[in-house]
């Protein structure tokens, strides 16, 4: 029986897959497991070097790019008795951690299951260092980060998939399930990597928040509200925090202002400054 079919969607990712493939091997038993990398739109070796990494899994190979796409071509290909695991193509997560998430999947009251992610920050600019500093401290993040990996139930999965063409294909599936359908999973922890540029970061948090507005637009509105007072509150609280809290405030408020003059809607602004041979 199959325990989860993992589908990681990978554009160009050459230089990262193999990473992420031999990490997530590392005491996953891959007999239950079913791997299935979905490689839309490359003009790398992305396809090849998955298959060199991990020959078990399975690889799907598009000419057309696109997340979502991708997302459901594999999840076509998946076993739709078994969870569902999303996880991009350059995070690094433990079969341990890919264990606990997968647990509150057993209780019919849970959808859908998120972890901690921990953002890797050494080498970038100093200014990016602050940046997520201040992230830390946005309250959203006590019940884990929804995005880069979760996993849904088999009806939970049946209930978003096939996804629509859009960016923010994770914060559609979260806003897609009640709050108390998705179980926060303290156990599960995963890295991903801070873009090294301010300026990178930035055409991130901007196709970060083109998608979330993308998705408000078709009905699903964010259940969090007030974020930004509770920031400053604990920013008064622990002046330790109140730079990088200031920081990570007045970026945002930027990133909303260059939106408006922004007519670029259907770009898909991306961090290559992260994607390094590992």
């Amino acid at each position: 029986m199959t325990s989860a079919t993992i589908l990681i969607p990978a554009h160009n990712e050459a230089a990262v897959i193999g990473r992420t493939l031999l990490y997530l091997s590392r005491g996953l038993p891959l007999g239950r497991f079913r791997i299935i990398v979905i490689a839309n739109g490359c003009t790398d070796a992305t396809a090849a070097r998955a298959r060199a990494a991990l020959p078990q899994a399975e690889v799907i190979e598009t000419e057309r790019a696109g997340k979502c796409h991708a997302l459901n071509l594999g999840y076509r290909a998946a076993d739709p008795d078994a969870p569902i695991v999303c996880l991009d193509a350059d995070l690094d997560v433990t079969a341990e951690a890919l264990a606990s998430l997968l647990a509150p999947l057993q209780d019919s009251t849970a959808q859908a299951a998120c972890g901690q992610m921990d953002v890797e920050t050494s080498g970038v600019a100093p200014a990016v260092r602050i940046f997520y500093e201040g992230w830390r401290a946005n309250p959203y993040f006590s019940q884990g980060k929804f995005g880069g990996l979760f996993a849904l139930s088999p009806d939970g999965a049946a209930r978003v998939f096939p996804l629509p063409d859009i960016t923010a294909d994770d914060e559609y599936i979260r806003r897609s399930f009640a709050p108390h359908e998705i179980a926060f999973v303290p156990g599960c922890r995963f890295v991903a990597r801070a873009p090294r540029t301010l300026a990178s970061l930035l055409h991130v948090r901007r196709r970060s928040l083109r998608g979330a507005r993308d998705v408000a637009r078709m009905g699903k509105a964010s259940p969090e509200r007030g974020s930004a007072r509770a920031m400053l509150r604990r920013a008064v609280v622990s002046p330790a925090e109140a730079l990088p809290v200031a920081f990570f405030l007045l970026l945002s408020v930027w990133v909303r202002l260059s939106l408006l003059l922004d007519r670029g809607a259907s770009r898909w602004e991306r961090d290559a400054t992260t994607r390094v041979n590992g």
